[in-house]
C-alpha cells in the first residue's frame, strides 16, 4: 500500500472540519474526565463507554474518508445505539483482553496481535450484524500480510507526536485526526 497517498487521502478528508473533530474529542475527553473522577464506579462506567466510543469514532472516521460526510457531535452516539451497544462493549473487551494475554508472553506478541485486531471497530461500524468475535476473527484476516505495512504507518508519525509533546499538545488539534483519518482511510484501502 502507498503510505504517502494513505496520509495524502487523510489530510485532505480532514479538510475544514478539525475544529468539528476538536469539539468531538472534547466532548468525549469530559465524559471520561467526569467518570474518571467518580471513584470505583466511574472506572467501571468508563470500561462500559470506552468501546461504543471506539465505534463511534471509526463510523466518524469512515464516513469522513469514504463519504467526505461532515460529522455532527451527536455521532459520538452511534456506539450507544442499542444494535451497537452490546457489539462495541464485546468488542472492546476481546481487544483488551485477548492483546493483554499474548502481551503476557512478552511485548511483542501483544503488539503484533493489537495491530492484528486494529481493524476490529470499522469492520463492526460497516457491517451492523457482524459481532464482536466475528470482527476480531475478520480484522485477523484481512491483516495477514499487512501488518509491517500497518506497523510503518503508525512509526511515520513520529515526529508529529514530538509536534504534539514541543507544543504542550496543542498541536493534537490537528494531529489526532490526521492520525484517525489515516488508520481509516489504510482500512478503506485495506478491503479493496
Amino acid at each position: 500500500m502507498d503510505r504517502v497517498a494513505i496520509k495524502a487521502h487523510a489530510r485532505k478528508s480532514i479538510s475544514g472540519k478539525i475544529f468539528i473533530l476538536l469539539a468531538i474529542t472534547i466532548v468525549a475527553a469530559i465524559i471520561g474526565g467526569i467518570l474518571g473522577l467518580i471513584p470505583v464506579v466511574g472506572w467501571l462506567a468508563l470500561l462500559v463507554i470506552e468501546g461504543p466510543i471506539m465505534f463511534a469514532e471509526a463510523k466518524i472516521y469512515l464516513g469522513i474518508v469514504e463519504k467526505n460526510r461532515t460529522p455532527e457531535i451527536k455521532d459520538l452516539m452511534e456506539g450507544a445505539k442499542e444494535e451497537n451497544f452490546t457489539r462495541s462493549f464485546v468488542g472492546f473487551l476481546r481487544y483488551t483482553i485477548f492483546t493483554a494475554l499474548w502481551s503476557l508472553l512478552f511485548y511483542i506478541p501483544g503488539i503484533i496481535k493489537s495491530i492484528s485486531y486494529s481493524q476490529m471497530f470499522y469492520l463492526m461500524a460497516e457491517n451492523k450484524k457482524m459481532t464482536a468475535a466475528e470482527a476480531q476473527k475478520k480484522s485477523m484476516e484481512i491483516m495477514e500480510g499487512h501488518k509491517w505495512e500497518y506497523f510503518v504507518l503508525g512509526l511515520s508519525f513520529i515526529l508529529w507526536y514530538l509536534l504534539v509533546g514541543i507544543t504542550f499538545g496543542l498541536a493534537a488539534i490537528y494531529v489526532a485526526p490526521y492520525i484517525e483519518a489515516t488508520k481509516a482511510e489504510f482500512y478503506r484501502k485495506l478491503k479493496k
